[in-house]
């Protein structure tokens, strides 16, 4: 008989990979925190930042691409290595290393357009009549209705042989809500504090602010969404 559907086992794998990787998490969360304030407070890591940024904009999107793909798997990675629970390298860790490179050099195309796209709309500055409604957009749209389905096509396309037909079959709501769900509620929880500061930034400083936060992030990420991965595969 199918098992009934429920709240908290739904938000199980979110809860477990908090406990898994909570200490990646203040690593970026403080680092993050301090970084916003150091900028306008020390003239060095503002020149810094500044620096890093404009080298961004020289590249263009694919340079965009680059960095969010590198900072959602190397850079967490290496810090995974030196304070996380599970610090050893075999085939199988790097073989998902690459998978999430390609994967989330899309996001970091996807990311820098809807900064640019919420800057266009709303203007930049540190106001919260700009502030609150790019949080509104982010929260609300763009991420229950672009960035959770696309984050469950991609596991899926890993779990069901990388057939674009069987994930169109497997679509449905009860998908977005079994595998959805875990990924929304931390990503608010994770996401939403910082993002007050990364909205309060020139749109220039986005992004670099945005490759940080988002390396504590992708671990949690990748956990959550392959929540059973290995036990489909088992089937």
């Amino acid at each position: 008989m199918p098992t009934s559907w429920s709240l908290r086992a739904a938000l199980q794998p979110g809860f477990l990979a908090v406990r898994k990787y909570y200490r990646v998490f203040l690593v970026f969360q403080l680092i993050g925190v301090a970084l916003y304030f150091a900028y306008f407070r020390i003239p060095s890591v503002r020149a810094v930042v500044d620096s890093f940024s404009a080298w961004k904009d020289t590249g263009g999107l694919f340079l965009s691409a680059l960095l969010t793909a590198a900072a959602g798997t190397v850079l967490p990675e290496s810090v995974r290595t030196l304070v996380g629970p599970d610090r050893s390298w075999n085939w199988l860790r790097l073989k998902k290393m690459g998978w999430n490179f390609l994967f989330f050099a899309t996001v970091g195309l996807e990311v820098d357009l809807f900064y640019h796209l919420l800057a266009w709309l709303f203007g930049s500055g540190e106001g919260w009549n700009i502030i609150l409604p790019k949080l509104a957009v982010d929260f609300l749209v763009y991420v229950p209705m672009v960035a959770i389905p696309i984050s469950v096509s991609y596991f899926l396309w890993l779990e069901l042989g990388w057939s674009p037909r069987r994930i169109w079959n497997a679509w449905s709501w009860s998908m977005y809500r079994d595998r959805g769900l875990p990924l929304l509620l931390p990503d608010y929880f994770y996401w939403g504090p910082l993002l007050l500061f990364l909205y309060s930034l020139p749109l220039n400083l986005q992004f670099p602010y945005f490759l940080l936060i988002f390396s504590g992030w992708s671990l949690a990420f990748v956990f959550i969404g392959s929540h059973g991965l290995d036990q489909t595969r088992d089937k």
